[in-house]
């Protein structure tokens, strides 16, 4: 049932309309991404162990699996972040805290869905979840200035509340 709602709600997060969903993959795309991992999910996350996919926009319904969109996979782990492989994610993902019903693992989706490189301006959507009912999606805002990418705002998308979600309101 975890991993059913799991895929229900990164479904519900890439089958919007926006950037991806086939082609080659934007070095500029990979910039957002790690720009969004690094400079967004680390401050926010802070000592919580977490894994982040950067993933491209699905194309149809057949086409939401971790396998078939991610792009690159990080790790946040004891204050360093580094890549990993799929099989990595994939034990990472699977370890659970006793009985607070939480992942040992935040588990975070980072998907292009705007970008527009005249205007140097971009929409990232992170899903994070944190337990079986327990998650968020932020749409972040950014732009670029100065030749460096900055955050101009966010806005929730979505949200259970079966529990304390860190970086959104209660």
């Amino acid at each position: 049932m975890t991993l059913c709602l799991s895929f229900a709600l990164l479904a519900a997060i890439l089958l919007t309309p926006g950037c991806g969903g086939g082609g080659g993959v934007e070095k500029e795309e990979a910039e957002l991404a790690e720009f969004t991992v690094r400079e967004i999910l680390v401050p926010r996350e802070g000592e919580r162990n977490f894994v982040a996919v950067w993933m491209r926009r699905s194309s149809g319904t057949g086409d939401i699996s971790v396998e078939a969109l991610a792009q690159r996979i990080w790790k946040w782990e004891g204050g360093v972040l580094s890549e990993i492989d799929l099989e990595e994610y994939r034990r990472l993902v699977g370890t659970h805290e006793g009985e607070r019903n939480t992942w040992t693992y935040g588990e975070h989706s980072v998907t292009v869905m705007e970008y527009d490189p005249e205007k140097g301006e971009a929409v990232v959507e992170v899903g994070s979840l944190y337990g079986p009912m327990t998650g968020a999606g932020i749409r972040y805002f950014l732009r670029r200035e100065g030749g460096r990418w900055k955050k101009v705002s966010e806005q929730t998308v979505w949200m259970s509340r079966a529990g304390r979600v860190r970086g959104c309101a209660a």
